[in-house]
Order: C-alpha cells, then sequence, then structure tokens
C-alpha cells in the first residue's frame, strides 16, 4: 500500500499503550539484557503504526493480476517463475517482474554460512524446537486480538488447527534445511509461496466488507516482523527456558536465518532486525504495543491446545497418550507465558507447569558435556533431523486421513 492510499494513523484502535503500568517491569528487563532503553520514541511509534497499515506491494499486485488472468493461469505463471526463473516466460506481467525482482536480488549482507549454523541450531535441539514454535510462539501470537484476527476470519477455527500446523511444519522444516534457501531450493520457494498466499488471504479479507481497518491490514508489515521474531529470538528464548544454551555466534545466525526469511516473505529491510539485539528490542516493542486479546484469542488458544488429541488416532493407548501430550504442553504454556496469560487464552490450570523447571539442571549438564565434546554436537544435529523428518509425515498422515479439514491455502484461492 503506497502513502497516497495509506489510511490515516488515528484509524487505529489495535494500538496497545506503551506507557502502561504493567510493562514497567519487562521496560527494565529489556533495558537490562540490552543496556539501553528499548522503550519507542512518538516517532517510532507513528513508524509502527504505518507499518500496521501497510501490506505488501510486490505481493499484492501479483494477487490482483490473478484476477486479470484465467483461472488458475496466474498461478501458472509463479510456479514456472519459481521452478525454472523468470527468464523462462515469455512477456512475463510486470506485476511478476517486480516481484522477481526483489526475491532474486541476493541482498549484500546474506551470509551462506550463518544460514548453515542457523539450520544446525534449529534442528539440534530436535522435537523440542516444535514444543516451543508451537506453545510459546504460537500460542503467545494469539495473545493479540488484532494479529489473530486473519485466523478467526478465515473460519473453522477448531477443525483448520491440525492442518495449519502441518502446513507450518512444513514451511519450518524447508527453510531451515542446509541449503534450503538456494534459488532452486524448497525453503526459498515455501517462503515465496507463502508470502503470496498471505496476499491472498489479505485480498480476500479487505474484499470481505466486514474488515475492521481499525486493526490495521490483515497480515500487515508490522505482525509480520513479529512472526519473523516467533521464529528466532522468541523460539531462542524458549529453548533457553528449559535448558538448551546457544552460544552468541550461534543466536545471531537463527536471526540472521530469518532476517532472510522475512526479506523473501516481504517483510520491508527497515523494519527487518539485523542482529539479536535488533531483534529483542524489536520484540520489547511488539509487546508494549500488543492489544488485548478477546474471545478469538480464546477459541484459538483452546484449538491449539487440543490439537493433540486431533492427531490420535482411535486406540486407547493413543487417545491417553495424547492427553498426556495435551495436559504437558499446556504446562508448558502456563510455564512460559504466566497464568495471566494462560487465562486469557482459556487454558486450564495444571501443575504440569513445574515439570519444565524441573528438567533445567538436567538439560544444563547435557548441553555442558555436547559443548564440551564437539562431536556429540554432530550427531545432536543428525539426531534433530531424523526426529522432526519422522515426526512430520505421521502428522501429515493423520490429518489427510481427515477429509473435513480445509487447507489455509485453499481459503485464499
Amino acid at each position: 500500500m503506497t502513502s497516497a492510499t495509506q489510511p490515516s494513523l488515528n484509524i487505529l484502535t489495535r494500538v496497545g499503550d506503551p506507557n502502561r503500568p504493567g510493562m514497567r517491569w519487562g521496560r527494565r528487563i529489556f533495558r537490562w539484557m540490552l543496556g539501553s532503553d528499548p522503550h519507542p520514541t512518538s516517532r517510532q511509534m507513528n513508524e509502527i503504526r504505518r507499518h500496521m497499515l501497510m501490506g505488501d506491494g510486490r505481493a499484492d499486485a501479483v494477487v490482483a493480476m490473478y484476477k486479470t488472468l484465467p483461472a488458475g493461469e496466474g498461478r501458472k505463471l509463479v510456479d514456472q517463475a519459481l521452478e525454472n526463473g523468470l527468464h523462462t516466460l515469455t512477456d512475463p506481467p510486470a506485476e511478476l517482474v517486480t516481484l522477481f525482482e526483489q526475491i532474486d536480488h541476493e541482498p549484500i549482507w546474506l551470509d551462506r554460512d550463518k544460514l548453515n549454523l542457523g539450520c544446525d541450531v534449529s534442528r539440534r535441539v530436535g522435537l523440542s524446537g516444535e514444543l516451543v514454535l508451537r506453545n510459546l510462539s504460537l500460542m503467545g501470537g494469539y495473545l493479540g486480538a488484532a494479529a489473530a484476527k486473519p485466523l478467526a476470519f478465515t473460519g473453522q477455527l477448531d477443525r483448520m488447527t491440525p492442518r495449519r500446523l502441518v502446513e507450518t511444519s512444513k514451511f519450518w522444516m524447508d527453510v531451515t534445511t542446509r541449503g534450503g534457501l538456494e534459488r532452486d531450493a524448497e525453503g526459498f520457494k515455501s517462503s515465496v509461496r507463502v508470502r503470496l498466499m498471505h496476499a491472498q488471504v489479505r485480498a480476500m479479507l479487505l474484499e470481505s466488507g466486514k474488515w475492521d481497518m481499525a486493526w490495521g491490514q490483515p497480515l500487515n508489515q508490522w505482525d509480520s516482523m513479529a512472526t519473523i521474531l516467533e521464529f528466532s529470538v522468541i523460539f531462542l528464548s524458549g529453548l533457553r527456558s528449559i535448558g538448551f544454551i546457544f552460544s552468541k555466534r550461534e543466536r545471531e545466525a537463527v536471526v540472521h536465518l530469518w532476517r532472510y526469511v522475512g526479506y523473501l516473505m516481504g517483510v520491508e529491510e527497515r523494519i527487518l532486525p539485523t542482529c539479536e539485539a535488533d531483534a529483542m528490542r524489536a520484540l520489547y516493542q511488539v509487546i508494549a504495543t500488543i492489544c488485548d486479546s478477546d474471545e478469538d484469542s480464546k477459541l484459538l488458544g483452546q484449538s491449539l491446545a487440543d490439537s493433540p488429541l486431533k492427531f490420535a488416532d482411535d486406540r486407547w493407548i493413543s487417545q491417553r497418550l495424547a492427553e498426556i501430550e495435551r495436559t504437558l504442553r499446556i504446562g508448558y504454556s502456563r510455564y512460559i507465558l504466566g497464568d495471566e496469560a494462560g487465562d486469557a487464552l482459556g487454558l486450564p490450570r495444571t501443575a504440569a507447569k513445574y515439570f519444565w523447571p524441573a528438567q533445567i539442571p538436567l538439560r544444563v549438564g547435557a548441553e555442558l558435556f555436547r559443548i564440551a565434546v564437539p562431536p556429540v554436537n554432530r550427531a545432536l544435529v543428525k539426531r534433530g533431523e531424523r526426529a522432526v523428518r519422522i515426526q512430520f509425515p505421521e502428522q501429515v498422515k493423520r490429518t489427510r486421513a481427515d477429509t473435513s479439514f480445509t487447507p489455509v491455502s485453499r481459503l485464499a484461492r
């Protein structure tokens, strides 16, 4: 959305007050971690509001182009350009040229050694990474009612959760595979396809006539940047909260990996964090300006909490294990997000939240051994890779078996 057509910043009611009393302790903690005050200035607040009203101009133009072509032709052009290169198209539409000029341009700051290290770190933690992404990053993202509205508006909150988890897992696996962000690799192509799917959802919601711009643009720039944080510094923080140890170099590599993913997904470089300190500052500003949760937040939170039950089969043991998994996951969310947030998300209170801090000493011991013996680190990367590769196909199989699920990507068409 250009500045000429952008609505006034005054229409936004979704912006939380960064000076509310509840932010005082958070501000002190972040100031201690960063060595400087991360509190947004008045000019930065205007920038935050401006980016809440911004879509993704290049991707939005491609989606608008779809409507000028026969059904399915626009998607075919995108697929051909992604698979074989824009140069293989005869007289490609200008909108497609503009998009691919950006994604095919390799930023001068890109460091592929950091990308590979970021992938190794992501895989080394094994299934603990999935725990954090689902029950901290995704669950915590539902706390902001405005950011959760696009999911709420697509409907089928309960039935779509398993499919959404599978699609997100596939995307994460693609981009965290070594070499996955090379031009012809699946991570690169997945990032662009998700970007265009977001643009389709954005167009669908705006055209519905039901979207309230007081929430900002659907899937706007600020919320998209916050999503990148969910996969980087929030991911790392959640793992550190249960005893994982990461070096400064490893943390910077994960931030760098998701900086490039964000670039491919259309997040403006102006707001993409360049390093861990930038990312933590941005995280504080996201927390400081988040709006209150609402009933949609609670519905989404409860649906996500119940997702282990949806992946279980009909056997008694499968159902019982799913119930245990559900309780442990809820306990982790309660532990890391706090009881106030847990209540807002409709999560039942459980003593399982004490399970997670109780294991920290054992985890720290294992991590110190890993650091002292480098071959162990390499073995853990391989083991983590196998673990996610085994779990993901099983989730896909169980999800596909239920024909009532509707993929998010289909809703966007």
